[in-house]
């Protein structure tokens, strides 16, 4: 059990869960899911609306439950969507709630084909006092592929 690690992943359609999963089974490590008291829409498109909308106000939505402390972890993997070319907004919540000083933070950004857009800056932004490490994208249509596995494990180093 890799005690020093959390994995936390924001999903919507499942993919990230899937991926943030699948590194918690590598690491054996700790495993939290960002969810928000609002039900996003199930339907995409009205999903990313509502997405543009907390984004141009600037929203932190609620959560249905936040980590007290992330003191015993050295690392924390953020695996997410890339929303609007960013984080998205409850990401947002969760990380200005918590102390991220000296930890080390190993983004896994899913996207479309967007890859990274702004994301690594608003970590960076949002976490100065963390090291943000060079992450790994993900396509939505790539997620249950071999190689996705394999860049995976070469990424976290369990080849």
């Amino acid at each position: 059990m890799n005690t020093n690690i959390l994995v936390v992943y924001f999903t919507w359609s499942n993919t990230s869960k899937k991926i943030a999963e699948r590194i918690q089974a590598l690491l054996q490590a700790d495993i939290f899911q960002i969810q928000t008291e609002k039900i996003y829409p199930d339907t995409y498109l009205a999903c990313i609306v509502d997405a543009g909308k907390e984004k141009m106000k600037k929203e932190r939505p609620v959560l249905r439950n936040y980590l007290q402390s992330i003191e015993q972890y050295e690392k924390i993997i953020l695996v997410f969507p890339n929303w609007w070319g960013g984080l998205p907004m409850p990401v947002f919540t969760f990380l200005e709630h918590l102390d991220f000083s000296e930890k080390t933070i190993l983004p896994v950004c899913m996207n479309g084909g967007s890859g990274f857009s702004k994301t690594i800056k608003q970590l960076q932004e949002t976490c100065p006092t963390a090291k943000v490490l060079e992450g790994i994208e993900i396509k939505k249509k790539a997620v249950e592929s071999e190689e996705t596995q394999k860049r995976l494990e070469k990424w976290l180093r369990i080849e």
